[in-house]
């Protein structure tokens, strides 16, 4: 079974839930949010193991996100709806849309607009996700206006350094672990009220600070260069490329392709060309009729003609043999 584990509490106002997930496909569908048109693709090896723990408040839904590999997050914030949330993992540094994400550093999604997050091995985000209509229609208050909000979260920098994001940070970390001892007390609306006025104000302070040095962009040219390799690979998925292809198709050399795929995604351009291949034959296998089709046959399609190196590279970068991917479509 791709879940674990699944729990939902509802505490009254707050809806509590928790999803454990050994697929990487399960953990990319299991927002509670819809239609974040989310792909996960794994680029580091190894079983994967992860889980998303929610908790639902009327103005805000609390998000906790972990997982043990390097992965490749692309996505679409659905219409209305911002996320703001913070790096958890000490280590290694993530990447957000052209940004690198240490430890605390906080990170802004905007309504209907795409994303892409290159996660460290370890991962570990808390992120508030929310619509400023609700936080107003749950505010009540005259003063409170929806659209100054809106336009200050969409002029801020997306991507802020961790000395700025300490009282943020600290917020969203009380927040989930009175949800783990005592999610019955936040149903009290006083409580609720309190912690909606909190959250308001937290945001706010965040928004006023400006971009901190502590936060480096990638070199934008590098940048450029990767956006239209995965745009490439996007474009025609089944097409056995090579880096020679590749680099002819968007005018670089081996080594600006070299430069720009490691300052990126702390890989080389053959590992990761190998990893999104073989993250998409996984999505074929698992949605393979096996009677009509075979594993061999889906290799093929998508070009892996050497059996069985592709078992050994499936093995080492998903921890599992072929064969043992379920199908979703078994009789």
């Amino acid at each position: 079974m791709n879940q674990l584990f699944e729990s939902v509490i509802d505490h009254g106002r707050v809806v509590s839930r928790v999803l454990q997930n050994v697929d990487v496909d399960a953990q990319a569908g299991g927002l509670i949010y819809q239609n974040w048109e989310q792909r996960y693709d794994q680029l580091s090896g190894g079983c994967f193991s992860g889980s998303l723990q929610e908790m639902a408040f009327p103005s805000f839904t609390l998000i906790r996100e972990t997982s043990n590999r390097v992965l490749l997050q692309k996505g679409c914030t659905p219409d209305g709806v911002f996320a703001i949330g913070t790096l958890m993992t000490m280590g290694d540094s993530g990447f957000h849309c052209g940004e690198l994400m240490a430890t605390h550093t906080a990170a802004i999604l905007e309504p209907g607009t795409e994303f892409e997050i290159r996660t460290p091995e370890s991962f570990d985000l808390i992120a508030a996700v929310f619509s400023p209509r609700h936080l107003a229609a749950n505010f009540d208050d005259p003063s409170f206006d929806q659209r100054e909000l809106e336009v200050e979260l969409r002029r801020s920098s997306k991507t802020i350094g961790p000395s700025n994001t300490r009282q943020l940070t600290e917020f969203l970390r009380r927040v989930y672990e009175c949800g783990q001892v005592a999610a019955d007390h936040l149903m009290i609306p006083s409580n609720l009220r309190q912690l909606e006025e909190e959250f308001y104000g937290v945001l706010v302070d965040v928004l006023r600070v400006s971009r901190s040095p502590e936060v480096h962009a990638v070199c934008p040219n590098r940048e450029r260069i990767v956006r239209r390799f995965r745009a490439l690979l996007d474009a025609s998925p089944e097409s056995a490329l090579s880096i020679t292809d590749i680099c002819e198709e968007i005018g670089v050399t081996r080594r600006t392709l070299q430069n720009a795929t490691q300052e990126v995604f702390g890989i080389s351009p053959q590992h990761y060309l190998k990893a999104i291949r073989l993250n998409a034959f996984r999505r074929a296998l698992k949605l393979r009729e096996p009677q009509r089709e075979s594993i061999g046959d889906v290799a093929a399609r998508w070009g892996f003609w050497h059996l069985s190196q592709l078992a050994q590279d499936y093995r080492k970068l998903f921890g599992e043999l072929p064969s043992q991917t379920p199908c979703l479509h078994v009789s």
